[in-house]
């Protein structure tokens, strides 16, 4: 037999404790309702407990009529806090108040007017009853889902509570004041509702409000998350909305240049140029980073063969820092035969960054990539990559702001840009689990370093790697294009065989580099700026340059009969033909070093849109940036084609190149019918033959060519 004394001692220390417990509760919980209420839940309990113990065995009915009410109301309250709590406003609660009130009525009867030990332990029952059966249905209907933890501690000890009084009502028999404190059923009670029941109320509670605050950062992490979407969203459409006007800012003022014979008024087109292509610029790094906020994609990690990996790299980047005559080297510290697990495309991306950054800055000196081996461990390599420069350094307050979006070094504002280079490279290490360090001394220079670690991969490909290739590579290459969409290409494809490529965009360029250095084969565009690739050729035949013998490639999507003839006529070895297709250029540039007869045949799918175009630019270009170069071609394409039926009369030299650069770009990107309906229009006017209303037909072609694509578009997003 439990000690009710006892119990009643341990029932006190219970309250305080669970006072203090729902006190700190809603100390971290103040806004939740309910918390507070809550608080005055055991209060009122202590002030029942110790009544009924100043009773003892005595028969004071006023205190008797105390401790009764006071648990009375501890109960209203129980219920009341987790009603507002669970934001519950049914009519259960008055329901129970109503059910109070009667059990209130009725103890105070069988109290002051019918004295019965036995008929208030009965109404005092009933009132649990209703208080444990009230808040079992609001938490299984309303608070299960919501708060699974919680509920369960609360639905576990209401369903005791209630059957434990239920069973006391039943089967408890008549008795009196004197035996109460050793009744089996009234020390069990006790024990249950008095000690076990306030410690499971205080340990629901906590629960409780986890899970409110669990479910509210979740709230927060789900609102953040479609923020960010919606920003994505807008930012992208809002770039498209930009880049509109700004491709008919950059056309008129071209054409305003071009027409103008006034020094000033050159100088005032250039600015509108430079200026709206920083702001195109920043247009597509705001989307850069943009990205990278929404994106979570886990790494995609390759075996790559790091030496050869960094090699063609630094193939890519080197006519960068030729045209503003820098030394570029690279410094190998590492094993030959490295092979590492890595995302190529965000280190490739990281290292572009860092190098562009570098020679962007430099005006004279070095620009180096050193790679140097940390730490070496069976089956992983740490390496450190370090991209230095002899340019002008950076303040050292400034250097911990640089890796912020939208911020600046004095020298950055100066070179101008968008800020967000670095940014960008900060977060993208964040995702290899690395970081950015920057070290700079005023006037010597920058170096700008991470460290990663990469698990090694097979050394054997290395191996099989050479053993495979049946075609030339490390070629000394000069690339005469003055299209950049078609430079990036062909220098990356070219790159991936380790062909050394110096860059020339016009005609006059490319002779003055013929003159000053030694190629083992030149690609030739045939439609130059300043001059064709006809000129070009003739002009070399009566000047002195080291490269007589190196045979000459054309480079170009003029691929009529009779251009063909002219082309091979002039001494052209071969021809690439446009759009540039990876294996056509490799072969053509291995069969320019033997005497293998030229095949100058170029397939050109038959259609409005060609798909498989998409494929060869992801080879080149991240998915967001082939999206970028469609949506500004898709964008600009029917306002560059009204532009040209204004110039075609009066300017049509202008118009000329308009279209030269517009059936490149769309044959490079797919659109081969309209691609080739802009040849022919662009060869009648070189031949000045009638055009009749062809740009009209061109505008309808690229109509249907442009719901082709759209149509593809729409089928890969299903």
């Amino acid at each position: 037999m439990l000690d009710s004394f006892t119990l009643y001692f341990a029932s006190i220390a219970i309250m305080v404790v669970m006072t203090l417990l729902n006190f700190l509760t809603w100390r971290t919980n103040k806004q939740i309702s309910g918390t507070l209420l809550y608080i005055f839940y055991p209060i009122l309990l202590l002030g029942s407990v110790i009544g009924f113990t100043l009773v003892g065995d005595t028969h004071n009915l006023v205190i008797i009529s105390a401790a009764s009410s006071m648990m009375f109301a501890a109960s209203i309250v129980h219920c009341l806090s987790l009603s507002q709590f669970l934001n519950y406003h049914g009519i259960g609660f008055k329901l129970l108040c109503s059910v109070t009130a009667f059990c209130t009525v009725m103890l105070g009867y069988y109290t002051f007017f019918d004295p019965s030990l036995h008929e208030r332990v009965i109404a005092s029952d009933i009132q649990h009853i209703a208080e444990a059966g009230f808040l079992l249905f609001i938490f299984i209907k309303y608070a299960r889902k919501p708060y699974p933890n919680g509920s369960i501690v609360y639905i576990t000890i209401l369903t005791l509570v209630a059957l434990s009084f239920i069973g006391r009502s039943l089967f408890m028999d008549n008795i009196e004041q004197k035996n109460l404190l050793v009744n089996g059923w009234f020390s069990s009670l006790l024990f249950l509702n008095g000690v076990i029941a306030p410690m499971f109320y205080a340990a629901g509670m906590a629960l409780l409000c986890n899970e409110r605050r669990e479910q509210h950062l979740n709230k927060l992490a789900d609102k953040a998350q479609k923020d960010l979407e919606i920003r994505g969203l807008f930012l992208s459409t809002i770039s498209h909305e930009i880049r509109t006007p700004l491709n008919g800012i950059l056309g008129s003022a071209q054409l305003v240049m071009n027409q103008t014979s006034d020094t000033r008024n050159k100088a005032y087109c250039e600015a509108i140029i430079n200026s709206a292509e920083s702001l195109n610029l920043l247009v597509d790094k705001v989307l850069d980073y943009a990205s990278l906020d929404q994106s979570d994609e886990a790494l995609y990690e390759e075996d790559v063969e790091f030496k050869t990996w960094l090699n063609n790299l630094c193939l890519l980047l080197s006519p960068m820092a030729e045209q503003k005559q820098l030394k570029f080297e690279l410094i190998y510290n590492i094993p030959e035969q490295a092979c590492y697990y890595c995302d190529q495309q965000k280190l490739r991306q990281i290292i572009i960054n860092l190098v562009g950054n570098a020679i962007k800055f430099t005006d004279h000196g070095t620009v180096k990539i050193q790679v140097d081996l940390v730490l070496e461990k069976q089956l992983e390599h740490t390496i450190k990559i370090s991209v230095k420069d002899s340019g002008p350094g950076i303040e050292n307050d400034e250097i911990a702001y640089l890796t912020e979006p939208y911020v600046q070094s004095s020298a950055g504002k100066e070179k101008g840009g968008t800020g967000l280079g670095l940014a960008i490279t900060s977060r993208l290490l964040e995702k290899l689990s690395s970081r950015l360090e920057i070290a700079s001394q005023l006037g010597t220079g920058s170096v700008f370093s991470f460290t990663v670690t990469f698990t090694l991969g097979e050394l054997s490909l290395v191996e099989q790697r050479h053993q495979t290739k049946d075609y030339l590579t490390g070629l000394d290459v000069l690339l005469v294009e003055d299209l950049d969409l078609n430079q990036k290409i062909a220098i990356e494809f070219m790159a991936d065989d380790e062909h050394k490529i110096k860059l020339a965009k016009d005609g006059k360029s490319a002779i003055e580099l013929m003159q000053a250095h030694h190629f083992d084969v030149v690609l030739l565009d045939m439609n130059l700026p300043d001059l064709t690739g006809q000129e070009v050729l003739k002009r070399l035949k009566r000047i002195d340059h080291k490269n007589q013998r190196t045979p000459v490639l054309a480079f170009t999507a003029s691929l009529s009969p009779d251009e063909v003839k002219e082309y091979l006529e002039l001494g052209i070895k071969d021809i690439v033909g446009k759009p540039i297709k990876h294996e056509k250029l490799r072969q053509a540039l291995s069969d320019s070093q033997s005497n293998q007869t030229a095949s100058i045949a170029v397939e050109l799918i038959d259609t409005l849109y060609d798909k498989t175009a998409a494929e060869t630019l992801t080879s080149s270009f991240s998915e967001d940036e082939v999206s970028s170069i469609y949506n500004e071609f898709v964008l600009s394409a029917r306002n560059k084609l009204i532009r040209c039926q204004k110039l075609i009369d009066q300017q049509p030299e202008q118009c000329i190149k308009l279209l030269h650069r517009q059936a490149s770009t769309a044959l490079q990107l797919g659109f081969n019918r309209y691609g080739i309906e802009l040849k022919k229009i662009e060869r009648r006017l070189l031949e000045k033959k009638p055009h009749n209303d062809m740009l009209d037909e061109a505008l309808d072609l690229w109509q249907r060519s442009l719901e082709q694509y759209l149509k593809f578009v729409r089928g890969q997003l299903e």
